[in-house]
């Protein structure tokens, strides 16, 4: 209500739904009976996008390590990374087949990082050995006034 004038402006909000309470009731009964299929096509749609996330992240592995992945290994990925390739492009892939595969191909890939990551290691000459003192001064022995104290006390 304005004061001066005396005027006073409503505003009525109300629902524009043109769906009968039967067409409401219907469609929910819709969606539970095809609760199950939908179940089903996100999984598979789930499986599909993780096995072409994996066909990227080996292919990506295998370029950036190049020789560094013993040829067995190499050997023993690329049909199994052929065959999910395949797989990922058919439109109705076996849900449980495409698992099964990035299952195997994922295994293998950890494998090419172990590898990868056992040849690089004890190369190291900057990280102490396990077991080593950090805090040690550089001639073997630790020093009284090594101690900071961040507390302030």
């Amino acid at each position: 209500k304005d004061r001066g004038t005396g005027k006073e402006q409503t505003i009525t909000i109300a629902g524009s739904s043109s769906l009968d309470k039967s067409d409401v009731e219907r469609m929910v009964r819709d969606a539970e009976a095809n609760a199950a299929d939908d179940q089903k096509r996100k999984d598979s749609v789930e499986a599909k996008n993780n096995a072409e996330s994996l066909v990227y992240q080996t292919e990506k592995q295998l370029s950036d390590l190049g020789d560094k992945v013993p040829a067995d290994l190499k050997a023993s990925i690329e049909p199994k990374l052929q065959a999910l390739r395949e797989k990922v492009k058919e439109p109705d892939a076996d849900v449980e087949l495409l698992k099964s595969i990035s299952k195997d191909l994922q295994d293998e890939l950890m494998k090419v990082g172990q590898a990868a990551y056992a040849n690089t290691g004890g190369n190291s000459a900057a990280a102490p050995p396990p077991g080593a003192d950090a805090g040690a001064a550089p001639g073997g022995t630790k020093k009284p006034d090594d101690f900071i104290d961040v507390d302030g006390q």
